[in-house]
């Protein structure tokens, strides 16, 4: 039996945003050097991304081999999060998970825009394979009935492309909140290379003015709140581990109850292939008597259990638990 879902067009037209007042983002600077910047950058991304696969992959595979020897920071702090996450991987395991966290993030970089030009006019199944639990399912073919939607998901796979699943199936306009690069050209770039399909975005200093009244108008927002938080944090274990995670989610959830779609968009082994997984929908009701930091937890359970579909497809590279002591067991975990 077909899955009317896959016909579904991933159309040029993005969807009209609802009126609300949004806060403003900085661009960063505009000047000569940062113009310089910009131009190296897409040249040289550009060309890459044009070269043929039989050159690509290798190329990205001998490039994630040299990146940890020559990017200490990112990988000793990689190597800390894997051993947290697979305290039963050896030292050979947790290497090759590093060096496939490089390459995918490499790839990211190198295809998402081509990817996401490429795939305006298909239908979605030209590209995804939908793996969604029954509520999700009822979510989607029911377009959301312009309720909003409270996006649960992580800096995993193939982030920059669910855009094209959420958006064509009614979820849309999605917006995500960012940290924008120090390059007005860049962040111009990002903004507009996002904005053609209806994925907005907005800053991380006066977005939690904004998402209550996005959701109230029926925009889905797309929180990835596995990164650690730097501002009005409160602990809870991640992967076991005591770590700094942000409050944003449980706020929402019990300021403004909306259904929670926990989602992520993987790759496959076919480059243009991708699998647009939602295996929960959860109740906002569930987080109405928790404390912040119980939010947290809940919260992290969910984002590890999309990260384990694929490990080599994660973030690796962003220091967890900098400033925690290596491995530090955690209380709360127990």
């Amino acid at each position: 039996m077909s899955d009317p879902l896959l016909d579904v067009r991933i159309a040029d037209a993005p969807p009209e945003p609802p009126a609300v007042e949004l806060p403003p983002l900085d661009e960063g600077p505009a000047g000569v050097r940062q113009l310089v910047e910009y131009l190296a950058l897409r040249g040289l991304t550009g060309g890459l991304a044009a070269l043929p696969a039989s050159l690509l992959r290798p190329l990205e595979a001998l490039l994630a081999r040299a990146l940890p020897t020559l990017d200490p920071r990112h990988a000793h702090g990689a190597r800390d999060f894997l051993r947290t996450a697979f305290p039963e991987a050896d030292p050979g395991e947790v290497e090759e998970l590093l060096r496939a966290a490089y390459r995918h993030l490499i790839d990211v970089t190198l295809r998402a825009d081509r990817l996401r030009a490429r795939m305006v006019g298909h239908r979605i199944g030209d590209f995804f394979d939908l793996e969604l639990c029954d509520e999700a399912r009822e979510l989607f073919e029911a377009r959301g009935h312009g309720q909003g939607v409270l996006g649960l998901s992580a800096h995993l796979g193939w982030w920059e492309l669910t855009g094209h699943v959420l958006i064509p199936c009614g979820l849309g306009p999605a917006y995500a909140i960012i940290k924008p690069p120090k390059n007005a050209f860049l962040t111009r770039y990002m903004l507009r290379s996002r904005a053609r399909m209806g994925a907005l975005c907005l800053p991380r200093h006066g977005a939690m003015r904004a998402l209550p009244a996005l959701l109230r108008a029926g925009a889905t927002t797309q929180l990835l709140v596995d990164q650690r938080s730097v501002r009005g944090w409160v602990e809870a274990p991640f992967f076991g581990r005591p770590a700094n995670c942000d409050r944003t989610f449980g706020v929402l959830a019990r300021r403004v109850p909306k259904p929670i779609l926990v989602y992520a968009c993987l790759g496959t082994e076919d480059p243009e292939r991708f699998r647009f997984v939602a295996p929960r929908v959860l109740d906002p009701a569930e987080f109405a008597d928790l404390q912040p930091e119980e939010c947290a937890a809940r919260v992290n359970q969910h984002i590890e259990s999309l990260i384990r579909m694929a490990p080599d497809q994660y973030f690796w590279l962003h220091d967890r638990f900098r400033g925690r002591d290596p491995l530090e067991p955690s209380s709360a975990a127990s």
